[in-house]
């Protein structure tokens, strides 16, 4: 994990595949999404990580192509 403006490094933060192949940042700055696509016959992840603590917190199989992830369409709450 780095910062962008200053390019540090801030942490490494192990994923749950061998093969990271996208990444979204919510739309509260709060986590980041990670796509991993499977190898041979394991199935993608999609691994979540609290910026806030900087560690995974959740992680859950999709299907082997795992190659990417956006967020449709968020409004606030009470809406």
């Amino acid at each position: 994990m780095f910062e962008a403006a200053s390019g540090k490094e801030l942490a490494r933060i192990p994923t749950t595949r061998r093969v990271p192949s996208g990444l979204v940042v919510s739309p509260d700055s709060r986590y980041v999404f990670v796509t991993q696509e499977g190898v041979g016959a394991e199935p993608g992840a999609v691994d979540v990580i609290d910026l806030r603590t900087l560690e995974r917190v959740a992680s859950v199989d999709v299907g082997q192509q795992a190659g990417g992830i956006d967020f449709w369409k968020t409004e606030p709450v009470g809406r």
